[in-house]
């Protein structure tokens, strides 16, 4: 670790620090099944990053979108119930980000997902301590997008100006570029098969422990 560290990194959270794929796409598929079903397809193929609003209108599609509500509900009711009993650190992650924190990084967190589940699993796992912000797409009344995240964490704290985004997706990548920060891609989430041909990625990790490689 060098002189980085005095540059804060903002995490993804799904498909960067937990996993929650499985439950994710399990939800989604229930839902769709009960209320969709010719979109099932579309439900077992979504991307897993984007807003829920976002991610449910896809699923739906144009002859659904009067089911859209019900969907939304339905999801965070299903989901928030078992978030902790399906949700998992990455290997390394929990390790890792104790490390970084006693080494004073100054770390953040920017995700689509909502903030109750995402508050759940930090009280859940312990990670209390190691975000100085975490902004998530309903913290405010007015949606925000990952750019628009990441945006806020800077301005409200100039420690992470000109510092590192870790995410799994393109979206990810583009918001991370378009905040003047360094992109890191985590190649073991959710994103790996996506055209990263408009991202500028400056370094990438198959595992999370790589990223103490990069500092």
């Amino acid at each position: 670790m060098g002189k980085s560290l005095s540059k804060g990194i903002i995490f993804d959270f799904d498909g960067t620090l937990v996993d929650s794929e499985k439950a994710i796409y399990e939800t989604f598929e229930s839902i769709t099944r009960l209320i969709a079903p010719e979109r099932e397809s579309f439900a077992k193929n979504i991307l897993i990053g984007p807003p829920l609003r976002d991610t449910a209108t896809e699923i739906l599609g144009i002859d659904y979108q009067d089911q859209l509500d019900k969907f939304v509900n339905l999801f965070i009711e299903m989901h928030d119930e078992k978030v902790t009993k399906h949700t998992q650190p990455y290997p390394d992650v929990a390790n890792i980000l104790q490390r970084l924190h006693k080494n004073n990084v100054h770390m953040a967190i920017a995700t689509n997902k909502r903030k109750v589940p995402v508050i759940k699993l930090i009280n859940y796992f312990g990670w209390n301590d190691y975000f100085t912000n975490i902004e998530c797409s309903d913290n405010k009344s007015l949606s925000r997008n990952k750019t628009e995240l990441i945006k806020d964490i800077i301005e409200d704290d100039i420690r992470f100006k000109h510092g590192f985004f870790l995410g799994d997706t393109v979206n990810d990548g583009i918001s991370a570029n378009l905040n003047k920060l360094k992109f890191i891609q985590a190649r073991y989430g959710y994103g790996s098969n996506q055209n990263w041909s408009k991202v500028n990625v400056y370094n990438s990790i198959s595992n999370f422990y790589e990223i103490e490689n990069i500092f």
